[in-house]
């Protein structure tokens, strides 16, 4: 990855695709494996400390992350660095997660504590769930494939979008909108979404 490879991984939720984010190249390899257009690839990070280095952690970003980081839960915030348009799609916000699984963390913090965390699948196919389901899936167009079993979860993570206003859900995975909810009003602020 340092060298600008792509590598298929186990998350806490299913495998993920991951490259350097600061490296245009990578970002625009994976973008042609997944035959993705338009839509940004998330940030993996260490820690919530290290999150706070490359986005801007509000009250409710902070109570969020203290709540289910490790874990589940993608949260789309302002930046506090400038990434690859590729990765951003020129957007002004950067989706940011740091996962349970030990393997992704060790993989993370090997790669500089930040890596992209895209599901390792073909746009529009389910998610992979197992290193054997990448290697069908995508077969020589990524560079390895790290096997750590099954994914606990058939679906991605809980995304929640955090702006100067207002606090969206944007999808529903293994963290329930009542939960992120009752966090969000805890740290007084309101949620909207699907319940």
């Amino acid at each position: 990855m340092r060298a600008g490879g792509i590598v298929a991984f186990p998350t806490d939720t299913v495998y993920g695709l991951g490259c350097d984010p600061h490296n245009p190249k990578a970002i625009s390899k994976i973008l042609r494996v997944k035959g993705r257009r338009g839509k940004p690839l998330p940030i993996l990070v260490g820690s919530p400390r290290l999150a706070g280095k490359i986005a801007v952690m509000d009250s409710r970003a902070k109570a969020l992350a203290s709540r289910y980081w490790p874990g589940p839960l993608t949260m789309v915030l302002r930046p506090r660095v400038q990434f690859p348009h590729s990765l951003t799609m020129r957007r002004k916000t950067i989706a940011i997660r740091c996962p349970r699984n030990l393997v992704a963390l060790r993989l993370i913090d090997e790669c500089g504590g930040f890596l992209t965390g895209t599901s390792a699948n073909l746009t529009g196919l389910p998610a992979c769930t197992s290193a054997e389901m990448v290697r069908r899936s995508l077969r020589d167009r990524i560079d390895a494939v790290v096997d750590g079993g099954r994914s606990p979860h058939r679906t991605g993570s809980t995304i929640v979008r955090l702006s100067s206003r207002k606090a969206i859900v944007l999808r529903q995975g293994p963290i329930p909108y009542t939960q992120v909810r009752r966090t969000l009003l805890s740290a007084g602020s309101p949620c909207k979404g699907r319940p």
